[in-house]
């Protein structure tokens, strides 16, 4: 995979003003302004020093898209009775978010290290000669367009993830004018953020044009892309800062979603970004380290680094043990799933097995097979498998002692999520489906199923959709069966003013599960299985996972294990208990409830002179 290659000039990139209270820098470089944005080279590097933000732990490497992006109903960080409330990635995933928590502080201090890169550039860039002059001003306006969006990331990143945050789009002063900053409102972040996408998308070109090669860089399709995001959330639910704390709708919420209908029309309509047509081919991909330059689906990627940068695989993905197949192992089972979202999928649909990984690799005892994993709150993603993963990565991993960077990118976009957002807005637009929003709902179902499964999968499930309320429960369901492991979900939840709702329905379904209830009641209480010839593989064609064989196994070729209801009335009580634990922080002992809002850190506010305080009952 071709990385961006992050020069030193772009790393010291000007930490030529100190610091802030909320953002600490160092100066690492004599060089002035004049000098890093002279020439398109050297404010190349500049650009390429924001982006080498974004693969750091607390951000795209690990952080932000596998601790702060769960817990919701079919994604969440697994713990134990004694671990799910600490004071550390399990008990921030869990809600119980503590000011105090020096990862917190650091995913703090690194969005606004970010913005102040950026800013840098902002405020430099059109005012340097190169962009002046008509042989470069193209190639100077699109690092200017990358610049705009990289902040317009981070603002997005804080917003969502504290509320509202202090707001600066100017470089930090040399007089520490503007070190200390209040609270701005997120809606003011967000129609700023808007409002810069908008003129960023002017000027970085479609993926595929000049040094826009690949995803690994910020392109036109990518930037509309996240206009309509960030609409959705400016139009959508988020708890405030208000007596009772309500979760409230966004202002005039119509106007966003219209700018986001138009944003993902451009894109369906300019062609350049399509669906891979198999889903699978996505992920392995990404494993083997190569970005797809045939259908563009991938919009942006994080470009990470093998053996320096990447939790992809080893924090999430299917779980591995030491063997001497695959060499050292992962530490998977910090994101899990459960049979809750396994049951959500069709039969059929063939994301499901590319997406929930029901075995594990190996055991403590380094056999090299698939092992039935019967813990049905600890089930993997799968989309990230080391029997997928390159020739250089295997090299590595044989010889390795203890975790290396996987150097899998991390994928901030899809194209199915263009679809979809278009579909959604569509039905909300016109309080109903349009056929522009079928269509795109069909799209994204023709791949998830064989073609000829599509007469009832893809037209007869959705044309009976023809009301607001039937499209848009459809909606929510395709994207959790679209972006299951891929830091969506949760916020989707939270914009739609559904995450403890959908939590609460999978602790019940659960629940329902081990007592045989409706509509679980006919799930069999033991799972036969056999493996392919290669004796490593577990065949999931043998499995009965709808329908109850007894308890006798079809042949002596097949193994069994108990499933479900039929695990030990111990090990069920064990599970129930654990998945009302996790999430549990939502509904907070301070009366506050959804409160997926993190604190502002006590260092922050410490040093803020009075300007920050937190809420949400922290």
């Amino acid at each position: 995979m071709k990385k961006i290659i992050i020069s030193l000039l772009g790393i010291a990139l000007i930490a030529l003003t100190g610091c802030t209270n909320f953002l600490t820098t160092e100066s690492l470089s004599t060089y002035t302004p004049d000098v890093v944005f002279s020439t398109p080279t050297y404010t190349k590097d500049a650009v390429m020093g924001i982006y080498d933000l974004l693969c750091t732990d607390y951000t795209y490497s690990s952080r932000l898209p596998l601790s702060y992006s769960t817990n919701s109903d079919i994604e969440f960080v697994g713990a134990d009775e004694g671990s799910y409330n600490q004071n550390n990635n399990r008990g921030t995933s869990n809600y119980f978010a503590s000011p105090d928590n020096s990862d917190i502080t650091k995913v703090w201090q690194t969005l606004y290290q970010i913005i102040e890169r950026s800013n840098q550039c902002i405020a430099n860039i059109p005012s340097s000669p190169a962009t002046k002059d008509p042989s470069t001003k193209a190639q100077m306006m699109g690092y200017y367009g990358e610049a705009l969006t990289l902040r317009a990331i981070a603002y997005f990143e804080l917003v969502r993830t504290f509320g509202d945050v202090p707001f600066t789009t100017k470089p930090a002063s040399p007089d520490g004018s503007n070190f200390l900053l209040p609270a701005t409102d997120r809606d003011t972040i967000y129609d700023h953020i808007i409002a810069d996408l908008q003129e960023a998308e002017q000027y970085v070109p479609w993926v595929g044009t000049g040094e826009y090669t690949s995803a690994e860089r910020i392109t036109k399709g990518f930037i509309k892309g996240m206009v309509a995001r960030i609409c959705l959330f400016r139009g959508g639910y988020s708890l405030r800062n208000k007596p009772g704390y309500p979760m409230e709708r966004g202002s005039n919420w119509q106007k966003y979603y219209q700018i986001a209908d138009d944003e993902c029309k451009s894109i369906i309509e300019n062609g350049t970004h399509q669906l891979n047509p198999s889903y699978i081919n996505i992920w392995k991909n990404l494993n083997q380290l190569v970005v797809d330059n045939t259908y563009h689906e991938t919009m942006f990627e994080v470009a990470l680094g093998l053996e320096h940068t990447g939790e992809m695989g080893y924090s999430i993905g299917v779980r591995f043990y030491t063997n001497p197949e695959y060499g050292y192992g992962n530490n998977a089972n910090v994101v899990n799933t459960s049979a809750y979202y396994f049951y959500m999928f069709d039969p059929k649909d063939l994301r499901r097995d590319v997406t929930v990984a029901l075995a594990t690799f190996s055991n403590s005892s380094g056999a090299t097979q698939e092992f039935l994993q019967t813990n049905p709150i600890s089930y993997n993603i799968a989309k990230w498998d080391q029997r997928w993963m390159s020739s250089a990565f295997l090299a590595g991993n044989l010889n390795a002692q203890g975790k290396v960077g996987y150097g899998i990118n991390w994928v901030m976009m899809r194209y199915s999520d263009i679809l979809l957002m278009y579909a959604e807005v569509e039905n909300e637009l016109n309080n109903g489906p349009t056929p522009a929003a079928i269509d795109a709902l069909k799209q994204v179902r023709r791949r998830a199923f064989n073609s000829v499964d599509w007469p009832q999968e893809v037209d007869a499930y959705v044309d009976k959709l023809t009301d607001h309320d039937s499209f848009f429960n459809a909606i929510v369901k395709e994207r959790a069966l679209e972006f299951g492991g891929e830091a969506i979900r949760k916020w989707d939840l939270i914009r739609w003013n559904l995450l403890s709702t959908k939590i609460q329905e999978q602790r019940d379904a659960i629940a329902a599960m081990f007592s045989r209830t409706a509509p679980y009641d006919t799930l069999p209480q033991t799972i036969f299985y056999k493996y392919l010839p290669d004796n490593q593989t577990i065949d999931r064609s043998s499995m009965n996972f709808y329908q109850d064989l007894g308890s006798t196994p079809p042949d002596p070729s097949y193994s069994s294990a108990a499933w479900l209801s039929g695990l030990s009335a111990s090990n069920q009580a064990l599970y129930l208990l654990r998945i009302n634990l996790f999430s549990s922080g939502l509904n907070s002992e301070a009366g506050v409830q959804n409160r997926y809002l993190y604190p502002i850190p006590t260092t922050v506010i410490s040093s803020s002179n009075g300007l920050l305080k937190n809420s949400y009952g922290y």
